[in-house]
């Protein structure tokens, strides 16, 4: 599924109306009907309620209306809250706001002169309310009444149903605009936003569904929209069964730089993972010394001892050595455990201008590149890297803080700028390509804050880069299967929020990959 920015929405609607002919009108009237239908899933008491829906002036208080009017002729106790004068209502929102007058439907208007208010009082009565105040349209702070009446719903303690976006929510970003509704549920209208699934707004946004309004698909499709959501159908889609005559010769054979004294576990991790993502062959190369330890954590990849330092880490005299096995294989992997050396972080710089199959870099080869991104411009071979934002800091010189205010924006420009395709981890993983292409991730859990999440991740990005898929797609399949694995898992076991162990996730990982081979 397509997710846009709330002008790209717009965009859709203007041509909708203008070109395809369906009146405006027609648009609020399917999306207030699409959102009541939705309301009461979410509470299916709604209408035995005291239902408050907060409107403003613009369209999104114009959907309220025809949500209050709907309430109305099913006989609930319904009553309309406007954060402005009547009066200024224009065009469609006028409309319905005559008709909801026409049926008697109680309208409270808030004056802002006065501290208390028949207003202000039956809306503390209210027990759900529905937030029609701010569109996904919202640019600016949030303040004067509306900051007032956003802070009273908040206070209220009630089910709180949001209109197209929880009011106070940057619709482009997810940004808090100085105060916003907290919603259990929201409605929204054609395409999701990027506010819905961008922390803080995805936290305030709740239970999302998209409601079809209308819009056709064909206006979508030539718009060329390249930001996705992962879904299953996506993901499904991607994906399909092997033939019967298969065999590991064409699945690809992924190699692994990994390991250091300490770090043999992150080696494991990520080989194991490859196994189950489905490469056909994995070759682990690690410190010559540490090449007994590593045979007994793994059993079905290969491992290839390498020459090392006096630290016991990969040496650059591996260099040579590990070209040559490279030369015809489908990927190769760099980083977890590797260490901090210094001369194993130059290997990694060497390597990266010269190996000519696809790489996947994370972890330990992050931080060997840290200040000297610029030797992506050298290489031979689409890399993938796999940063958390701690990393990302660091490749980057720039805050944890400013990264997470902007994931998207971040990771696309580095996708761009170093032309590699980027897998900016956390929350809601973001995956960019250097070809423009987007995509926000909608699996995982809190659970998976523990260490080696990151060595899986890598193992499974490079078992699928080993098969065949491009960068992107490997990237979403990846970070999907890996946050899905999870999600199986907690809810199997019916485990919380913690103790969810990195190699928890080997045993599943092979049933997520038969379920989306199934089909959406």
């Amino acid at each position: 599924m397509y997710v846009v920015t709330p002008k790209e929405m717009a965009k859709l609607d203007r041509i909708t109306i203008n070109e395809i002919g369906i009146p405006g009108i027609v648009l609020m009237e399917n999306a207030g009907r699409g959102a009541f239908e939705f309301f009461q899933e979410v509470v299916p008491d709604f209408l035995q309620r005291t239902i408050g829906i907060v409107c403003g002036s613009g369209n999104n208080g114009g959907d309220g209306f025809v949500i209050a009017r709907l309430c109305y002729q099913k006989g609930a106790d319904v009553k309309v809250f406007c954060a402005k004068n009547p009066k200024q209502l224009v065009g469609d929102a006028r409309t319905n706001f005559d008709i909801i007058l026409k049926l008697n439907v109680p309208v409270f208007i808030v004056n802002e002169d006065r501290s208390s208010s028949d207003f202000w009082d039956a809306l503390r009565d209210c027990n759900v309310i529905v937030d029609a105040l701010f569109g996904t349209g919202l640019s600016r702070e949030v303040s004067g009444i509306f900051e007032k009446i956003i802070v009273e719903i908040n206070k209220i303690n009630v089910p709180v149903l949001a209109v197209d976006i929880p009011s106070g929510i940057d619709g482009s970003t997810g940004r808090v605009m100085g105060v916003a509704v907290q919603a259990v549920a929201t409605a929204t209208f054609g395409l999701p936003k990027i506010g819905h699934y961008v922390w803080p707004g995805s936290r305030h946004t709740g239970k999302l569904k998209v409601i079809d309004i209308g819009i056709p698909d064909e206006i979508i499709a030539r718009e060329n929209f390249n930001r996705f959501i992962l879904t299953k159908e996506l993901i499904s889609s991607w994906v399909t069964p092997r033939q019967p005559i298969a065999h590991k010769g064409q699945a690809g054979h992924m190699i692994i730089l990994a390991g250091s004294p300490g770090k043999t576990g992150a080696a494991a991790m990520a080989a194991n993972a490859a196994v189950r993502g489905g490469a056909g062959l994995v070759t682990l190369m690690v410190p010559e010394s540490l090449n007994p330890i590593l045979e007994e954590k793994t059993t079905e990849a290969m491992t290839m001892p390498l020459k090392e330092t006096l630290e016991h880490t990969v040496s650059l005299n591996a260099e040579e050595e590990i070209l040559s096995f490279a030369a015809d294989k489908q990927c190769l992997a760099i980083g977890p455990g590797l260490s901090q050396n210094g001369e194993t972080k130059e290997l990694v710089r060497r390597l990266v201008t010269q190996v000519e199959c696809p790489m996947v870099i994370d972890a330990d080869g992050l931080n060997a590149i840290a200040g000297y991104v610029e030797v992506f411009k050298d290489a031979k071979a689409p890399i993938v890297l796999t940063p958390h934002p701690g990393e990302m800091s660091r490749l980057i010189g720039m805050s944890v803080a400013d990264i997470q205010f902007n994931r998207l924006g971040v990771a696309q420009s580095l996708s761009k700028d170093c032309n590699v395709t980027v897998v900016l981890k956390g929350y809601k993983t973001v995956v960019a390509s250097p070809d423009g292409r987007i995509a926000i991730n909608t699996t995982g859990n809190p659970a998976m804050a523990s260490g080696g999440m990151g060595d899986i991740l890598t193992g499974l990005i490079g078992a699928f880069l080993s098969q065949g898929f491009d960068p992107f797609e490997a990237s979403c399949l990846g970070v999907y299967i890996h946050g899905f694995s999870s999600d199986l898992l907690i809810e199997r076991r019916r485990w919380g929020s913690r103790g969810l162990a990195a190699t928890d996730l080997l045993e599943v990982i092979p049933e997520v990959i038969a379920i989306l081979e199934e089909g959406p």
